[in-house]
């Protein structure tokens, strides 16, 4: 009887497991990961050989005129202390330059430096290059379904749910 309980029970947990992997949160959290991975490595190839998947943080959530790190960490969801690492790093790699806001010393810009504009070029070359092996993979017409799709849902994910 304990045995049958057992393997009753470890069925339940793998059924569990495997929801959870497959839920809307999850699957995206680990494409998000897959593709900022192939980014760098993408990046990596072309002679980027610094960046670490870490500083895509940074660098997906600068403007290209130029961001606050207060800004950028927002965008990010994470906090400022890290932001400012990852601006730390990233400066001492030559890809951005950080400065004081000529109104309020005590807020920091993030502005590319003409590495980091070369960079973020050649990462925009990268991601067209993987969006062409995506939808190789899972075809063209899916692809665009699901850039669409994700680009409706983030335009009206934060608008209160009538009804509720």
């Amino acid at each position: 009887m304990k045995q049958a309980s057992r393997q009753s029970g470890a069925r339940l947990l793998v059924s569990i497991e495997e929801k959870r992997r497959r839920n809307m949160r999850q699957l995206l959290l680990r494409a998000s990961r897959l593709i900022n991975r192939h980014i760098v490595d993408g990046l990596q190839a072309r002679g980027y050989n610094d960046l670490r998947s870490t500083h895509t943080t940074l660098l997906s959530n600068i403007d290209l005129a130029g961001s606050t790190v207060t800004e950028a960490a927002e965008r990010a969801g994470v906090t400022k202390q890290a932001m400012g690492r990852l601006a730390s790093e990233l400066e001492r790699a030559g890809y951005i330059r950080v400065q004081s806001n000529t109104e309020d010393g005590r807020v920091r810009v993030l502005r590319f430096t003409k590495a980091g504009k070369r960079l973020m070029f050649d990462s925009f070359e990268v991601m067209a290059d993987l969006e062409r092996r995506y939808a190789r993979l899972v075809g063209e017409g899916r692809l665009r379904a699901l850039l669409k799709g994700l680009s409706i849902f983030i335009d009206n994910a934060d608008e209160p749910t009538k009804g509720q």
